[in-house]
């Protein structure tokens, strides 16, 4: 199919779709959410040539997904849910409740809170609509996502630390969308510490450990990374992840901002793995933002390695956000 009528469809549904700042609906309630639809293309070493539209879902990531999400308040209290589609995950992991939890302020930076929320390890971020590139870099494979249970968390200007106890650590039978939802057998454990203090820095540690009765018996992560803007147009970032029984990775970014419209962001990220076989990603992935709400993504990344492959890809990405 024609490239150019596969993007233009893109932009298309994302505008037609009710797609991250709030949009607030009265005093109490504010919706927010987003679309993304992508063109993709990926070249295994001695393979064959893939292109996708609404099914593009890499093992690095999907790239095509909507979100909608419902946030309340009323004074200290504020409760957040959102439900989330992938079009191309599969049966079981295609859609579903995604966030589900409440939150107290106790005032003075302090809060609780509780439910179904996200991790808080990993230099990328979970919504595509906060990302630089389309896929993921080759420290995901050690970063938790969605679990359920209860964080307390306190910020000040200089720092912040929060510390969360969870029905598991990584995702049980349903994926990223939920933990094992087992409280009786084994407690996941989160603790992480960010400082501030230095303007434009931000040196995150966090730490994941979970004592279960499946492979593997004990879950050890430890992460650290570090991202500091140089100036307005320049902006770098680093992340080491390790998992006990599991691997190292190492993730470096730049990105550089050539005027309000146009950035381009670049990404060296590798994985070894402690069963055997090292892999290295390379990418580079442009951005123009046509309007606050609307931007257009591209990718190019090259994979070579054991566990992953050697492989190209290329992908284009419309991304609609309110």
């Amino acid at each position: 199919m024609n490239k150019r009528f596969k993007l233009a469809v893109g932009l298309t549904l994302a505008a037609s779709l009710t797609a991250f700042a709030d949009v607030k609906v009265n005093n109490n309630f504010s919706v927010n959410g987003y679309a993304v639809g992508s063109w993709t293309s990926t070249d295994p070493d001695g393979g064959t040539r893939s292109e996708t539209f609404l099914k593009s879902n890499t093992f690095l990531g999907a790239t095509d997904a909507v979100k909608l999400g419902l946030l309340g308040t009323s004074g200290p209290v504020s409760a957040y849910g959102s439900i989330l589609y992938i079009p191309s995950a599969g049966s079981t992991n295609e859609a579903g409740l995604l966030d589900a939890y409440a939150t107290y302020d106790f005032g003075g930076g302090a809060k609780l809170t509780g439910g179904k929320f996200l991790s808080y390890l990993g230099y990328e971020a979970f919504d595509p609509i906060n990302m630089a590139q389309l896929t993921y870099g080759y420290t995901i494979f050690a970063v938790p996502a969605y679990h359920s249970g209860a964080k307390f968390d306190y910020s000040t200007k200089e720092f912040s630390f929060g510390i969360a106890a969870v029905d598991s650590v990584f995702p049980g039978a349903k994926g990223f969308f939920e933990g094992d939802r087992e409280f009786s057998d084994d407690i996941g454990i989160e603790a992480v510490f960010s400082y501030t203090a230095i303007k434009d820095l931000t040196i995150f540690a966090g730490i994941a450990y979970e004592d279960t009765d499946k492979a593997p018996n004990k879950v050890k992560i430890f992460n650290l990374w570090a991202s500091y803007a140089v100036n307005a147009n320049v902006t770098l970032g680093g992340e080491f992840i390790t998992q006990d029984d599991g691997g190292t990775g190492w993730l470096g970014f730049l990105g550089y901002k050539f005027d309000d419209k146009f950035s381009t962001a670049f990404r060296l990220s590798t994985d070894k793995r402690d069963a055997g076989g090292n892999d290295q990603k390379y990418t580079v992935a442009p951005t123009y933002t046509v309007s606050p709400n609307l931007s257009l993504r591209a990718e190019f990344s090259l994979g070579r390695g054991d566990n992953y492959g050697d492989y190209n890809f290329l992908g284009v990405q419309a991304v609609l956000k309110f």
